[in-house]
């Protein structure tokens, strides 16, 4: 089996399919983000060069080649860039194997994951409007929340008074036995983070998300050293070996790796392996409905131990009619939880009828 082909075809439902074609007919499937041209730039400058004519099959040398610029490339992509390559290769081996890649990657524990509704842009929010917004998750059926406030590290301690009254109506709102979680997306100094920290743990805070900027992995360890409730980060780590310095020099007591920033599933599940030896819990970030979360949870399924919840939103998304139009059967959670089948690679069918009115060649 040879590549003959990598397309990307910007959607006006604000995704990028990316394709990676074969001569045995089988096509693999992946989603650039919301910067398809970025992707773009690579793929016809230096990606579709190295791939065309290559056996897709050899998805670990493809990853090496593509990242660290084995042998004669002498070209290193961005971990997205690589994600994005990988997870349609891991694609197109589960449907040439005629499996879930979830069994190729050594078994699922089980097939139903419990999602998490996740909410954010709480910096130009008021408290009762992301009280709303976990309602309608809670009215969907979803048992476990995240409030994000989105302030990023270049707002740093914007208002924290008003991120705390937030994080409480909604904790006060939701029956207790749900848990909710508070992410401050890299928004405080270290004093402010354990401020925080010390009075949402009170009301019951089920985790506590990115309170620092992603680099500071000592400021990392002094709020976990401090609070009592978990302390998480790892989405914007780009690699297994960023991950190994943040669990040793931070020390945060979950690691939630993104599929596409760390480097594709490949990577994820390397970073897994690392998490079961450094007796790290897991908790994907990769929220946003489609390819490539679905890619996300078929490596999550695979960990023995990984019993928290995978995130999801549709913030970021398409909504669920417009995954109805992309996809045959569309990956949508039913009751908080998503279910993954037995079809080939990632079980996901390309509704080809309505494809073409979905692509956007402005």
């Amino acid at each position: 089996m040879k590549i003959t082909d990598i397309t990307i075809d910007p959607l006006k439902i604000g995704r990028a399919l990316v394709r990676v074609w074969t001569d045995e007919g089988i096509v693999g499937v992946a989603e650039a983000g919301r910067n398809p041209s970025v992707f773009k730039a690579h793929l016809d400058a230096t990606v579709k060069p190295l791939m065309i004519g290559q056996d897709p099959l050899q998805i670990e040398r493809h990853w090496e080649r593509l990242s660290l610029g084995v042998g004669d490339v002498t070209v290193r992509h961005p971990s997205q860039v690589v994600g994005i390559i990988d997870i349609a290769l891991w694609d197109i081996l589960g449907k040439a194997a005629g499996l879930p890649v979830y069994t190729l990657m050594g078994g699922a524990t089980r097939k139903s994951i419990q999602m998490y509704w996740s909410q954010g842009s709480g910096w130009r929010k008021q408290p009762e409007d992301m009280r709303r917004d976990v309602e309608t998750g809670l009215n969907m059926g979803f048992t476990a929340f995240k409030i994000r406030m989105d302030w990023k590290d270049y707002r740093q301690d914007s208002d924290p008074a008003k991120d705390f009254a937030m994080f409480k109506l909604c904790r006060e709102f939701l029956p207790e036995e749900l848990p909710i979680g508070f992410d401050a997306n890299n928004g405080y100094s270290v004093s402010t983070a354990i401020t925080q920290g010390v009075k949402m743990q009170a009301l019951g805070l089920a985790h506590f998300e990115e309170p620092l900027p992603q680099y500071d992995y000592p400021g990392y360890r002094q709020v976990v050293d401090a609070l009592d409730v978990p302390i998480s980060t790892g989405e914007l780590e780009i690699s297994r070996w960023h991950m190994r310095d943040l669990m040793l020099l931070g020390n945060p007591d979950i690691i939630q790796p993104d599929v596409l920033n760390v480097g594709g599933p490949s990577e994820m599940k390397r970073v897994y392996e690392m998490c079961l030896v450094h007796n790290k819990p897991i908790m994907p970030h990769s929220p946003s409905a489609g390819i490539n979360s679905m890619a996300s949870l078929h490596a999550y399924a695979t960990v023995k131990n990984a019993t928290r919840p995978h995130e999801f939103s549709l913030e970021f998304s398409p909504t669920f009619d417009e995954l109805g139009q992309l996809f045959v059967e569309p990956p949508i959670p039913v009751n908080g939880h998503m279910e993954l089948n037995d079809k080939p690679g990632y079980g996901l069918e390309i509704n080809e009828k309505e494809l073409p009115g979905l692509i956007d060649n402005i």
